[in-house]
């Protein structure tokens, strides 16, 4: 179909203007039983997840209410993704995803592949192309606000990517978590426990992320994340998280205070 044609030459594209990227079906030194990963972009999801990352050649359920970090911690795994020198891609439903946020979040635009599929038939359809194609790390398949996946469908898509082996494929499907949550290999959890403010600014939120399911390690395990709003990401690399606010010295910048959601 003419989507297939357009991505593939995105995709061509991509690989002809960094010749250092390697291939997602690369093979990889690692250890003989590790489970293949992409990081998350927080150590203590890896080691949480206790597979170092997000298994590839699955699917990942970001398990969360709208506003709870699930877009920003994929938008952490994009990046650590591109660091490590992959490429990434987000398929987008709603078209919600905001490039210049993405970017703050430390994607690197020019190497990320956006699709906006018209259905969640085709949202699948897509995810499996690209999952074929072994050029893809890291992908994010954002089903919106709205869309309940099919579930044979999804089934499907399971067993391409398990095939595949190479692309860890994260969900997030706010409407439709039952139905990709008995069909995902793994499923994260996601609470906000406080707010990060600055001054009188809030520039993130502090998760907990609890790994409820896991189909290659034990499940169980958890971890807090401090998730930036946009330019809360920069202010807050340079402040010293805080339980209490204290006094702010002359052209100080102010303290990271952590509120009771």
């Amino acid at each position: 179909m003419q989507t297939d044609a357009a991505l593939a030459t995105a995709l061509e594209s991509l690989r002809a203007r960094g010749l250092e990227l390697r291939r997602a079906s690369d093979p990889e030194p690692m250890p003989e039983r590790a489970r293949p990963s992409v990081p998350t972009g927080h150590a203590a999801l890896d080691a949480a997840l206790g597979t170092g990352g997000w298994p590839r050649g699955a699917l990942s359920l970001l398990d969360a209410p709208r506003g709870a970090g699930a877009t920003s911690l994929a938008l952490t795994t994009l990046a650590a993704a591109q660091a490590a020198g992959g490429l990434a891609g987000w398929l987008d439903l709603d078209g919600t995803l905001d490039p210049s946020g993405a970017a703050v979040m430390g994607v690197r635009l020019e190497w990320l592949l956006i699709g906006r599929p018209r259905d969640a038939g085709e949202a699948i359809e897509l995810t499996a192309w690209l999952a074929r194609s072994g050029l893809l790390d890291a992908l994010v398949l954002d089903f919106g606000s709205r869309t309940v996946p099919d579930r044979r469908a999804l089934d499907r898509l399971g067993a391409l990517l398990a095939r595949s082996g190479a692309t860890a494929a994260l969900v997030l499907a706010p409407a439709g978590r039952g139905a990709v949550g008995s069909v995902a290999g793994v499923r994260v959890a996601l609470h906000r426990s406080a707010w990060l403010a600055a001054g009188r600014d809030l520039v993130g939120q502090r998760v907990r992320a609890t790994v409820e399911r896991h189909r290659w390690a034990l499940a169980g395990g958890s971890a807090d994340l401090d998730l930036w709003f946009g330019e809360g990401r920069r202010i807050g690399s340079l402040l010293v998280a805080a339980a209490e606010p204290r006094p702010i010295e002359a052209g100080e910048r102010p303290a990271l205070r952590v509120v009771s959601a």
